[in-house]
């Protein structure tokens, strides 16, 4: 005789489903069903914070500067340009701080006429290695 005794009636000859009608099936359908949708609804809200934050990182907008270190055309003064590096990419304003009076001048210059604040980060290394 085997080990799981067949009962005809509702689940048929599964014993996993004995006493799970048709009812108890829609249940988990439907609690599966909005598990997941719940689920995506707080993937987008955490994808667009994440896009939030990284335009405020790529574009350093306006809301990340003070109006007390804004020069007249938008951006920073020198000084509050270099505390701004120093808070947010503190690896690069090490490698700035090392930099030659002349270099460190030029790479405000840059940030003065528009340049990202990638191509000032890469400018730095470059400028640290020589390159």
């Amino acid at each position: 005789m085997s080990k799981w005794r067949y009962r005809s009636g509702a689940g048929g000859g599964n014993p996993a489903l004995w006493g799970f009608g048709l009812g108890g099936c829609c249940l988990a359908i439907i609690g599966f069903v909005t598990s997941v949708s719940v689920m995506a609804a707080g993937e987008d809200d955490y994808l667009s914070a994440l896009h939030q934050e990284a335009g405020k990182v790529d574009g350093g907008g306006a809301s990340s500067r003070g109006a007390g270190g804004e020069a007249a055309d938008g951006r920073l003064s020198r000084e509050s340009f270099e505390s701004e590096l120093k808070e947010k990419y503190a690896g690069s304003a090490v490698f700035y701080s090392k930099l030659a009076p002349g270099s460190q001048e030029e790479i405000y210059q840059e940030y003065q006429s528009g340049a990202s604040i990638s191509e000032l980060r890469k400018k730095i290394m470059d400028r640290f290695l020589h390159r």
